[in-house]
């Protein structure tokens, strides 16, 4: 479950035609299928899905996660990784509206039978005490048996973000690059193949 990290439909006016993580130059190298390639070279036999992101009527990529539990309890997933809350700004996260959808999709998740939920730390948040991540963290509380996945590290390699040779848009140089992407892959799956 994730935004435009995760999987973003071609946007003409940003010069972006893939249809997958944007600022990654393949389908094979945004962090989504690098996680899955990197569990399966280690033995981990899994499929991927990507949560539908079609709530027109939701209050931000959050809360269209939320309305997404059909889906969530039709699949049986064992694994669920949530990379969201880049789009949370300063009131949402001041306010606790964050936090709070946030914790909502979680007790979802759970109520949904779903054993292990994987939560990236928001990408582009260089300081690992950032408000994105003390949000997500408060949500976490009460769902001691989900993760954390700590990005941060990634995220502050500059060099880790989209390629500027490659995007001329500034909106699609900010999300990570091939580099960057693999980074969160390698970080996630680890956290994944722990928990196998």
């Amino acid at each position: 479950m994730g935004n435009s990290i995760t999987r973003n439909l071609p946007v003409p006016s940003l010069d972006w035609t893939g249809d997958w993580g944007m600022a990654a130059t393949a389908l094979d190298r945004d962090y989504a299928h690098q996680t899955v390639r990197l569990l399966k070279e280690k033995g981990l036999e899994l499929e991927m899905t990507l949560a539908d992101r079609n709530c027109p009527d939701c209050d931000g990529a959050i809360d269209e996660q939320i309305h997404n539990m059909d889906q969530v309890r039709r699949l049986h997933p064992r694994y669920v990784v949530l990379q969201l809350s880049e789009h949370s700004g300063e009131i949402e996260l001041r306010s606790g509206k964050m936090t709070d959808q946030y914790r909502r999709l979680l007790q979802g998740l759970k109520d949904a039978g779903v054993p292990h939920v994987y939560c990236l730390s928001s990408w582009g948040e260089k300081d690992v005490n950032g408000p994105h991540a003390t949000g997500i963290l408060m949500a976490l509380k009460d769902f001691p048996e989900y993760a954390y996945v700590d990005i941060t590290p990634v995220a502050t390699d500059t060099l880790n973000y989209g390629d500027s040779t490659l995007f001329t848009d500034v909106a699609v140089r900010w999300h990570p690059g091939d580099r960057g992407m693999l980074g969160i892959a390698e970080t996630l799956s680890g956290a994944i193949w722990e928990d196998r």
